[in-house]
């Protein structure tokens, strides 16, 4: 009854989220600003971008979930990094690497990455996808479907690598090229965090917030 329940509450979280994603304008494969943010006043404040990918006949990316940049959020060190990432175990104890040098996705769970060293340029949702560059104190958040893969890097690019506890098994899968329907509905049907572990904001909320700027002002 219990696990019933939880599934009914996740449920209907999705179902608003997607309800607030809807209501606005995608802007399909662009860097939009949609918010400054501060975990105190005693904090500096970053901002936060978002990047909506469609599937585009070869990856299925995520047409209700944005990619989330916190761009140069965390200052601390990497242990510090990972201690807010595993603080409320609801995060996974993170791997230490880089992305794969070729575009894949995960089906099973949003995953996190945080740049604890250098900085590289990553291509999103395919070889037609934006690329963005992530630096140190980058946090990444990458909804399941969504296609990513690394082009260049320096300065000892490392990533601290999460994925959200509930409702994982563990082992999350790498895919390439068209999904099967079995991948579709993991996309469709993936527990979507209520927050992330470091700044603990409201994902769904991030994912349905306005554009500020597009990408021309980035650059």
């Amino acid at each position: 009854m219990l696990l019933l329940r939880s599934f009914i509450f996740q449920f209907v979280l999705i179902s608003i989220a997607m309800t607030k994603t809807s209501s606005f304008q995608r802007q399909w494969g662009k860097v939009i600003k949609v918010m400054s943010s501060s975990t105190s006043s005693a904090s500096p404040s970053f901002d936060i971008l978002q990047i909506f990918m469609k599937d585009d006949g070869t990856f299925p990316n995520n047409e209700h979930y944005p990619t989330l940049i916190y761009k140069h959020a965390f200052h601390g060190s990497e242990s510090e990094g990972r201690r807010l990432i595993v603080n409320k175990n609801e995060w996974t104890e993170p791997w230490v690497w880089g992305i794969f040098s070729y575009h894949h996705y995960h089906t099973k769970a949003w995953e996190l990455l945080l740049c604890v060293c250098g900085s590289a340029s990553i291509q999103l949702g395919g070889d037609d996808g934006p690329t963005v560059k992530i630096d140190k104190g980058d946090l990444v958040l990458i909804p399941p479907g969504v296609a990513h893969k690394q082009l260049e890097e320096g300065g000892g690019f490392s990533l601290l690598g999460s994925y959200p506890t509930f409702r994982f098994d563990g082992r999350i899968d790498t895919c390439r090229g068209k999904p099967t329907d079995e991948e579709r509905k993991r996309i469709q049907e993936c527990y979507v965090p209520k927050t992330d572990p470091m700044f603990n904001l409201n994902i769904a909320e991030v994912c349905s917030s306005s554009a500020q700027w597009s990408e021309s002002d980035l650059t």
